[in-house]
C-alpha cells in the first residue's frame, strides 16, 4: 500500500490496520475463525457489487478502477478496493459511535470486520508476488 488516494483517510486507514491485525493476532479459537471466515465471506460480497461493471446504472465506486469478479474467476480482490472499503468502513463506524475501546478484547463486530480487510489485503498481497503463471491457484 505504497500509494494511498488522497482523498482516503490516512489515520482510518492506520485504525484498520492496527485493530484488524490486533483481532487477528487474538483469534484462537474455532468458532471465533468460523465468525472471521463469514466476515471474509460478507467483504467478498459486498465488493463483488463495486467490481462488476453495471450497464444501466452508474458504478457504484467510482475511484476504484474496473476488476474481475471477487466471486468467481479472481480469488483474490484488488488491494485497492480493500482499502478504499477499509477506510470507509472505519469511518462508518466511528461516525456511529464505535471507539476503539471497544475493541479491547477483538471480539466485537467492526474488529472482526476490519480482521477480515486485514486477511483479505494479505492474501491480495502474497497473490501479487506470485509468478503469473500461479496466480490462478491461490
Amino acid at each position: 500500500m505504497s500509494h494511498v488516494p488522497t482523498n482516503l483517510s490516512v489515520l482510518a486507514l492506520r485504525l484498520a490496520g492496527h485493530v484488524g491485525q490486533t483481532a487477528l493476532d487474538r483469534i484462537a479459537d474455532v468458532s471465533a475463525v468460523a465468525e472471521l471466515d463469514q466476515h471474509i465471506a460478507a467483504v467478498r460480497a459486498e465488493l463483488a457489487d463495486c467490481q462488476q461493471p453495471d450497464l444501466s446504472a452508474a458504478v457504484t465506486c467510482p475511484d476504484v478502477p474496473f476488476a474481475g469478479n471477487a466471486l468467481e474467476a479472481e480469488k483474490t480482490v484488488p488491494v485497492g478496493l480493500l482499502v478504499h472499503y477499509a477506510a470507509g468502513f472505519v469511518d462508518a463506524a466511528l461516525s456511529s459511535g464505535w471507539r476503539t475501546a471497544d475493541s479491547a478484547d477483538a471480539s466485537d463486530w467492526v474488529s472482526l470486520r476490519l480482521a477480515a480487510i486485514c486477511r483479505l489485503i494479505s492474501q491480495a498481497e502474497a497473490a501479487a508476488e506470485l509468478h503469473p503463471d500461479l496466480r490462478i491457484w491461490a
